[in-house]
């Protein structure tokens, strides 16, 4: 039927149009038609099913990112009134959806996207080439848009709805909506006169900002001064007219277009008014910023033609000339972006000496001059210049180090010390580092423990002073707070590492990590950071406890135990204090099972990570008579951890086989995990784990692992294996070979399982294979037809 539709879609629209609102199979049959062989022929069926609501999904064919916008792509181009019949459908609808959910914005309801690639494109193309059709079609919905999320605002600079911060060049749907109707009601104005007064009409019945905002751009393209002036001067909201870069500039250009042909009367309403002109907003000075008095009156009372200029204007823009010499008014620009650049290149900087670096790093370390184009930076910027340097010429740029003096932006040395760690032996880093140390204090606490944590080999007895001041450092001074429903793991890791005492942390694990050199003195320090009353930094000390464990055992279990006995929960719900407390289980389960049962009652991510760590325990035949001893006993969040573990541990694969019909989706979903691994078991195990998969609730959601499978084996397949792919194609059907989605890529995978499959097989499951192929034929799994060429 698709072939047929490209050539003789008037007969194909005439012999399916009976079938409209039939069933949900005509239903997809009809969006596939308009998905894959739009024509203008086939335009009426298509408003048709928009208008009632079928094709709310429709989006272009192929592409995983297709949108709707994308199906009009070519449509736009070859046949632009037919498109903008469809955008109008198109819009209609989703309006009509969003007004049905109590909302008259579709974009702020979602029922449409701002994101695409494509309609910017789409929509300047139709708007250029059919304005009267444009503007008819789409008209309409932005005033009912923009009427409808302004409502309930007042007050003269009110900015409206929808459309209030306009930005020239957005790429949003929205954007891309408005600015393409500005272009076609401005090319209304010499293509169709009539069409354009009754668009004017619309607007100007409105005192919405934006559609006010169309109303002065018709006004400027028609031609009318007498009458565009009129209606400038009728509301003082239309003096301020434009875009968020240039607030009057659409008022501008009316009053610069207008003014050379208005007549005298005119002309001097239009003088008088912007005499007058002062916003009360300009009276309100704030403390400490230049006076922006006559700033708006300025910028309009310059658009008067030079010629027309009277005596009284012309006195009054020299004093404002005077006043404003660095802000002429301007036009909005398009947005712009890059990257804030050193001040220095890297081309000058190679050719810099040291009392040029000097010179450069303090003029750099004072404020300079605001710049808006292109983007320069200042200390950060520059520092990245100077460690790149220092990264090609480590010796030279170590000596310069020391040269710097407490003066200068921490940024500097921070830079040079990152740069140059990797290069050095200990003797030289031990002295840059206690350079560092003496200069900054505290502020190079980060850089000299991540430092370390790098290149442990470095650390000397000299900088142990150093290292025991950053474990008593103020910072941090509390906990993380309110960190939310979905946990706290990330939180307090994180703000561990962005704090002196957690960075100090992480600085001893690493050293005892390395080796045993410094035991005694780390032992200290482990123990106090364990004990620390800050959450963010014990679950760091937790790392640092677990890297005891390789020296001490026995003060690492002690310690640990200290660190665990916390009055908050959330000791646990890190990722350190996770795998601390899954050595402790192993070594003394008795000890610290009671932290395992406490955390398992947490909630959020920690009950998660609880069970997984109960997951290893059960692993590691560890268990207590006290903790709960399958998953049944887990709450669901608990068991989406142990699920995980379990699937990644697949040799323990009989803790799976409940967990497939878990009532908890997530939980499914991590089992799921596992059957990538499958035929690593067995076969007789294999068997049983891939029949509880196919008869289990997560199937459906997650067959793509057990198609994967299926083609990742290198081996022979075990009998199993026919089933498994007839299940696979039978639920999944036509999505096989739709591209727009993942399951295209199961298609494939099943492509090559099932022909490996027939190879190796009797005549009674060859006859099976066959068939698996002709579904896979019937769906247009991806790669089929090349496959089966390769067998020929």
């Amino acid at each position: 039927m698709l072939a047929v539709a490209r050539h003789r879609p008037e007969r194909v629209a005439e012999l399916v149009r009976p079938y409209v609102g039939t069933t949900p199979q005509w239903r997809r049959r009809l969006v596939g038609l308009i998905e894959w062989a739009l024509t203008p022929d086939l335009v009426d069926l298509a408003v048709d099913l928009i208008d009632r609501g079928y094709a709310d999904e429709a989006r272009g064919p192929i592409a995983v990112n297709s949108d709707f916008w994308l199906l009009l792509y070519g449509l736009s181009e070859t046949h632009p009134a037919p498109a903008a019949r469809l955008v109008g459908a198109y819009l209609r609808r989703h309006l009509a959806r969003a007004r049905a959910d109590g909302s008259g914005d579709p974009f702020a309801s979602e029922h449409l996207s701002t994101n695409s690639q494509v309609a910017d494109t789409v929509l300047s193309r139709i708007a250029q080439a059919e304005p009267e059709t444009y503007v008819d079609q789409v008209l309409p919905f932005v005033i009912d848009v923009a009427t409808a999320s302004s409502a309930g605002r007042t007050g003269a600079h009110d900015l409206g709805g929808r459309w209030a911060y306009r930005l020239v060049g957005g790429r949003g749907v929205d954007t891309a909506l408005l600015a393409a109707l500005d272009t076609a009601l401005r090319s209304l104005a010499g293509q169709a006169p009539a069409a354009a007064a009754d668009a004017l009409r619309q607007l100007t019945a409105s005192p919405v900002q934006e559609l006010r905002f169309l109303a002065c751009r018709l006004h400027t393209a028609l031609g009318q001064p007498d009458e565009a002036i009129t209606w400038l001067l009728a509301d003082e909201r239309n003096l301020r007219l434009g875009w968020v870069d240039s607030a009057r500039w659409a008022s501008r250009e009316l009053i610069e277009t207008t003014t050379p042909h208005c007549t005298d009367e005119m002309l001097d309403c239009l003088t008088a008014v912007l005499l007058g002109y002062y916003p009360a907003w300009e009276r309100r000075r704030q403390k400490g910023q230049r006076s922006v008095w006559g700033r708006s009156q300025y910028e309009l009372l310059s658009a008067i033609c030079p010629s027309r200029r009277s005596e009284a204007v012309r006195r009054r823009l020299a004093e404002w000339d005077r006043k404003f010499p660095d802000h002429a008014p301007s036009p909005p620009t398009p947005i712009q972006t890059g990257f804030v650049g050193s001040p220095i290149s890297d081309h000058a900087a190679r050719n810099m000496t040291d009392d040029q670096w000097h010179r450069a790093l303090d003029k750099y370390a004072q404020p300079q001059p605001e710049r808006f184009w292109p983007l320069r930076g200042g200390v950060h910027e520059l520092a990245r210049t100077l460690g790149s340097r220092a990264q090609q010429h480590p010796d030279r740029f170590t000596d310069f180090a020391l040269t710097l003096s407490p003066g200068s932006p921490a940024a500097y040395l921070c830079a040079i010390v990152e740069a140059v760690t990797p290069h050095l032996d200990a003797d030289h880093w031990e002295r840059l580092a206690l350079h560092t140390h003496q200069t900054l204090g505290s502020e190079a606490a980060s850089t000299i423990c991540r430092a370390l944590q790098a290149t442990p080999q470095n650390f000397t007895p000299a900088l142990l002073p150093a290292l025991d001041g950053y474990t008593t450092d103020p910072q941090p001074e509390e906990d993380v707070r309110d960190a939310g429903t979905h946990g706290t793991r990330t939180d307090l890791l994180t703000a561990g590492m962005n704090a002196t005492r957690g960075q100090a942390a992480l600085t001893v694990a690493a050293l005892l990590f390395h080796g045993s050199e410094h035991l005694h003195a780390l032992t200290l320090l482990v123990t106090r950071l364990a004990n620390d009353p800050v959450l963010a930094v014990r679950v760091c000390a937790a790392q640092a406890v677990l890297a005891l464990m390789k020296h001490d055992p026995q003060i690492a279990l002690d310690t640990a135990e200290q660190l665990l006995n916390h009055q908050d929960a959330n000791v646990y719900n890190a990722s350190t204090t996770q795998r601390l407390l899954i050595n402790t289980l192993v070594r003394e389960p008795s000890r610290f099972a009671a932290h395992l049962a406490r955390a398992l009652q947490g909630r959020g991510d920690m009950a998660e990570l609880a069970g997984q760590s109960w997951a290893v325990a059960t692993i590691q035949g560890c268990l207590t008579p006290d903790l709960p001893n399958s998953t049944d006993e887990l709450n669901a969040l608990a068991r989406r951890g142990a699920a995980s573990v379990f699937a990644d541990n697949i040799d323990h694969y009989p803790h799976l086989l409940p967990l497939f019909n878990d009532d908890d989706a997530d939980v499914r979903k991590n089992a799921s995990q596992g059957m990538r691994q499958v035929f690593d078991l067995f076969p007789a195990q294999a068997e049983e784990l891939v029949r509880a998969f196919l008869d289990g609730k997560a199937f459906p959601d997650h067959l793509e692992h057990l198609a994967f499978a299926l083609y990742d084996h290198a081996g022979p397949l075990p009998n199993v294996a026919i089933d498994a792919c007839e299940r696979i194609v039978q639920h999944a059907g036509r999505e096989l070979g739709d591209l727009r989605t993942h399951r295209a890529a199961d298609g494939h995978h099943l492509v090559s399982a099932v022909l490996r499959l027939y190879r190796q097989s009797r005549q009674a499951e060859r006859i099976r294979c066959l068939d698996v192929i002709d579904r896979l034929s019937q769906a247009g799994a991806y790669g089929l037809t090349a496959a089966l060429e390769n067998e020929r």
